[in-house]
């Protein structure tokens, strides 16, 4: 999830309480998706692009809170915020002793603060590196890239994370961007043997010797375009 999504209220853009069940914001959904339709604005174009701007964002609402596993990572990331505010916004007068004190218990606080979010955020990497792995094996690339790329904003000085973009990459025929990847892992790690290998791959792929990699990426864009499942 993006740093937007910790700020958004998905429940009240839906209009939703936050224990709603799955129906009741479907149809808060369906409801404000027919009310925010471009057809009702036939002569208007100035309401369409508002109405297309919020339905953007009723549609990533929607999209957030209608799946469990999404709803329950957002819900949690919700949490993570609260925490946030509440370790930000409290006060280190209230300890007592030298006059030293407010000082520690501030460099205290913001040092736990950083120590709950790294791990947060390496639990919920490892996650979307799990997704990931999954599309992948199962050849679905677009969403495999989105995936890894959300373990990448929250830990993106991780070298596997950039190894897994680097292959998805190549397996959709990106070699230049698999490069850049492969590249950006070798200078966070410059010994390792998945970047090489990923390299080396890359570079054979380069002088017209497809691997399996550019087959997959050929296949992976005749589904993209037919919106069917390619075997390979």
């Amino acid at each position: 999830m993006t740093e937007l999504e910790f700020e958004e209220d998905y429940y009240a853009i839906l209009g939703v309480e936050d224990e709603a069940a799955p129906e009741d914001i479907r149809k808060a959904y369906l409801k404000l998706a027919k009310k925010l339709h471009p057809d009702r604005f036939p002569n208007d174009e100035q309401g369409k692009q508002a109405a297309q701007a919020e339905f953007r964002r009723v549609t990533q609402a929607h999209y957030v809170l209608g799946e469990p596993e999404r709803r329950a990572e957002y819900d949690r990331l919700r949490q993570l915020a609260k925490a946030r505010n509440i370790l930000k916004n409290a006060d280190p007068t209230q300890s007592s002793g030298s006059p030293s004190a407010p000082t520690d218990q501030s460099q205290t606080t913001t040092q736990s603060q950083t120590a709950v979010d790294e791990t947060i955020n390496q639990k919920w990497a490892a996650k979307h590196l799990g997704r990931a792995d999954d599309y992948y094996r199962r050849r679905h690339y677009k969403e495999a890239e989105t995936a890894i790329k959300e373990a990448i904003r929250l830990v993106p000085n991780e070298a596997k994370f950039r190894n897994k973009l680097a292959e998805i990459y190549l397996a959709r025929g990106w070699k230049t961007y698999a490069m850049t990847e492969v590249q950006a892992a070798l200078k966070l790690d410059p010994k390792d043997p998945d970047a090489r290998n990923l390299e080396a791959k890359i570079k054979a792929a380069g002088r017209g010797m497809p691997g399996k990699g550019e087959k997959k990426g050929f296949f992976s864009q005749l589904k993209d375009l037919f919106g069917g499942k390619t075997k390979v």
